[in-house]
C-alpha cells in the first residue's frame, strides 16, 4: 500500500535530522572542551564502569604513594637521624662517651681531670635522653602509641608514680663496696677528736677498711621516695580532728590492723619473686606486713635506708638473710642466702620490684613507657594505670608497633620503640661512676692532707701515732677504691659496647625498612604511571580525531541547513503548479 508523503512530514524529518546533527556537534564540542570521551554514564556505560574501577585503583595507589609512603618515609628518616645522634653521643669519636671512658681507663689523670671528664659524661647522658623526645609533626617517635607523650620529662616536676619493675635473676648484679668507716669525714680539725669516754671518734684503722662483694637489683631510678612512718591526724572521742596549743594538727603513727606491734609505712616497697599464677605463692619481702587469709604473716622484712650509708651496705654483708632498700641510690641489696635463693630460680621466673618516686628531674625517662605504672589523674580523683597487661601476663609483648599501609595487603613498620635505644642502665652507670670519682677524690684529698700534717712536724706522740694509723687506713682505702674503679671501668666499657651495638642494631633495622620503603615507592610510582595511562586511554578524548569529526559535522550541518531551508520554503501549491 502506497504511503502519502506530505510537505509537513518532509519538513519535520528535515528538522529532526538537523537537530540530531546539532546534538552530535554539541557532543563533540563538549568532548573538545572537557578533553573527556563522556560527561555522563549514559554517554557510554562500558567506559563509565571501566573508569570507576580504574579511578578507584588509582586513588588507592595515590593514597599509598603520595601520602602513606611519604609520611612513613618522613618518620623513618627522622628516626634514622635521631639514631645517628645517639650513635654520635655513645660513639668512639673524640666527643663520644665510649671514647671518654677509654680515656679514663687508659690514661693517668689528675683527680681534677678525671672529675672534668666524668662531668662531661653526665652532660652527655642528658643529651642522650633528650634525643628520645624527637618528634615527627608533633608525634613523639619512640613512644609507641603514646605519641602525645614525650619519652623523657622536659621539665623537673613533683608527681607520685608507683612503679613495678619486672625482672629476672639475670638482672641481679654484683658490686664492690669498700668500707672506709669515718675516713671520708676526716679533716685537720677532727682527726684526734674523742667521745666522752675518751675513745677516738675517727678511729678507723687499716684493719677496719675492707672490700666486699654485694649482690643487688639496681632499680631504673635513684632518689626514690623515702620510706616514712605513715601518719594521720588524731581525733578525739567524737571523731573531731585534734590540734595542739599552737593550732598545729596532732599526728599519730598508723599501726597494722592485723598486728599492732607493726607500723605502716609509705610508700610500701616490695620485692617479690616466684610464681604469680596462684599455683605457688611468690616469696615476698615488704616494708609493710603482708598477711594471708588466716592472718598469718607471709612477707619477710625489708630494711630500708634513706641514704647510702656504710651501715646499709654492711647490713647485708653481716646478715645473709637481710634485704636492704636504699632510697637515694635506688638499690635493693641482698644477703648471701637471699641472693642464693634468687640465683636458683629458673631464668624465666619473674622478679618484681615495686616502689614509688615523686621527684623527677629534667630528662628522666617517663616510666609509663617501660613499666607497669600508676599515677594520679591530673584533674580527676582516680588513678591512671599504664601497661596493666604486664602484670597479667609477664610474657606479653609490650612493644607498641606502628605500621603504615603502603599497598594492597602490604604494611611497613615505621617506629622504633624506646627500649631498642634508650636504657635506664646507661644513665645509672654514669651516675654511679660520678659517685665513685667523688669518693676517690675525697679519700685521696684526705690522704694528701694527712701526709702533709705528718710531714709538717707539728704533731708528736699520740697525735702523730694517730695520724700514722689514719694514713695507713687511707692508703689502703685509696688502693681498694682505685682497684674498684679500674675494674668497674672495664665493665663500663663492655656495657657501653653493648649499648652502642644495641643502637646500631636499631639503626640497621630502621635503615633496612627505609630501603624497603624506597623499593616499594619505586614500584608504586610505576603503578601510578601505568594506571594514569590506562585512565587516560579510557577517558581522554583524541583531540586530532575530534577536530576532524567536528569539521566534518560542521560541513554536513551547513549543507543540511542550506537544503532544509529550501525545503521549508516550498508548499503543496508549489507541487500543484
Amino acid at each position: 500500500m502506497a504511503m502519502r508523503i506530505t510537505t509537513k512530514m518532509i519538513q519535520n524529518t528535515s528538522i529532526r535530522n538537523l537537530n540530531m546533527n546539532k546534538e552530535r556537534q554539541e557532543k563533540l564540542t563538549n568532548q573538545m572542551a572537557t578533553g573527556k570521551k563522556i560527561t555522563r554514564p549514559s554517554d557510554d556505560p562500558v567506559t563509565a564502569i571501566r573508569a570507576l574501577k580504574l579511578n578507584s585503583s588509582l586513588d588507592k595507589i595515590d593514597q599509598y604513594y603520595e601520602r602513606n609512603s611519604e609520611d612513613a618515609k618522613s618518620w623513618l628518616e627522622l628516626t634514622d637521624k635521631a639514631i645517628d645522634m645517639v650513635v654520635s653521643i655513645l660513639g668512639t669519636g673524640d666527643s663520644g662517651m665510649t671514647a671518654k671512658l677509654n680515656q679514663l681507663a687508659n690514661s693517668y689523670l689528675e683527680s681534677s681531670d678525671e672529675l672534668a671528664i666524668v662531668t662531661e659524661l653526665v652532660s652527655l647522658v642528658d643529651e642522650y635522653y633528650s634525643v628520645g623526645n624527637a618528634d615527627s609533626a608533633g608525634r613523639t617517635l619512640f613512644t609507641g602509641y603514646r605519641t602525645d607523650l614525650p619519652l623523657a620529662f622536659k621539665e623537673a616536676k613533683t608527681e607520685t608514680y608507683k612503679i613495678t619493675e619486672q625482672r629476672t635473676k639475670l638482672d641481679m648484679d654484683k658490686i664492690t663496696y669498700v668500707a672506709t668507716g669515718c675516713l671520708k669525714e676526716l679533716n685537720e680539725g677532727n682527726f684526734n677528736s674523742t667521745d666522752d669516754d675518751g675513745n677516738p671518734l675517727m678511729g678507723t684503722t687499716e684493719y677496719d677498711v675492707s672490700t666486699n662483694e654485694i649482690y643487688r637489683f639496681r632499680l631504673a631510678y635513684n632518689n626514690t621516695d623515702v620510706v616514712k612512718e605513715k601518719q594521720v591526724q588524731s581525733t578525739d572521742a567524737n571523731g573531731r580532728p585534734e590540734f595542739d596549743g599552737n593550732g598545729n594538727p596532732i599526728m599519730e603513727t598508723v599501726k597494722d590492723p592485723n598486728d599492732q606491734t607493726r607500723l605502716i609505712y609509705e610508700p610500701d616497697v616490695k620485692f617479690e619473686f616466684g610464681n604469680f599464677s596462684g599455683a605457688i605463692n611468690p616469696t615476698i619481702y615488704s616494708i609493710n606486713a603482708v598477711y594471708d587469709d588466716t592472718g598469718t604473716q607471709i612477707s619477710k622484712d625489708i630494711q630500708f635506708f634513706d641514704n647510702a650509708t656504710e651501715k646499709a651496705y654492711m647490713t647485708v654483708v653481716n646478715d645473709p638473710d637481710a634485704v636492704v632498700y636504699i632510697a637515694s641510690t635506688g638499690e635493693l641489696l641482698l644477703g648471701d642466702n637471699v641472693k642464693q635463693s634468687v640465683a636458683e630460680l629458673d631464668s624465666d621466673v619473674e622478679v618484681r620490684l615495686s616502689y614509688e618516686k615523686s621527684e623527677w628531674k629534667k630528662n628522666d625517662l617517663d616510666p609509663v613507657h617501660y613499666f607497669y605504672t600508676e599515677r594520679k589523674h591530673p584533674t580527676q580523683d582516680r588513678q591512671l594505670i599504664y601497661n596493666e597487661h604486664f602484670l597479667e601476663d609477664p610474657t606479653a609483648n609490650g612493644k607498641q608497633i606502628i605500621e603504615y599501609d603502603i599497598g594492597n595487603n602490604q604494611t611497613i613498620r615505621v617506629n622504633t620503640t624506646a627500649d631498642e635505644i634508650f636504657t635506664h642502665d646507661l644513665g645509672r652507670d654514669i651516675y654511679e661512676l660520678q659517685d665513685m670519682a667523688n669518693e676517690k677524690t675525697t679519700i685521696f684529698t684526705n690522704l694528701t692532707k694527712i701526709k702533709s700534717m705528718i710531714e709538717s712536724g707539728e704533731y708528736i706522740e699520740d697525735d702523730l701515732a694517730r695520724l700514722e694509723l689514719q694514713k695507713a687506713a687511707l692508703e689502703k682505702a685509696n688502693t681498694y677504691i682505685n682497684d674498684k674503679i679500674k675494674n668497674r671501668m672495664g665493665e663500663l666499657i663492655t656495657n657501653f659496647k653493648g649499648y652502642l651495638e644495641q643502637v646500631n642494631t636499631a639503626g640497621t633495622s630502621c635503615g633496612s625498612r627505609g630501603n624497603r620503603l624506597e623499593l616499594i615507592q619505586n614500584r608504586l610510582g610505576t603503578q601510578q604511571e601505568n594506571y594514569e595511562e590506562l585512565v587516560s586511554r579510557n577517558e581522554d578524548a583524541d583531540y586530532s580525531e575530534l577536530a576532524v569529526q567536528l569539521a566534518s559535522i560542521k560541513t554536513s550541518y551547513d549543507a543540511a541547513l542550506s537544503s532544509i531551508s529550501y525545503v521549508l520554503q516550498t508548499s503543496l501549491l508549489d507541487y500543484i503548479r
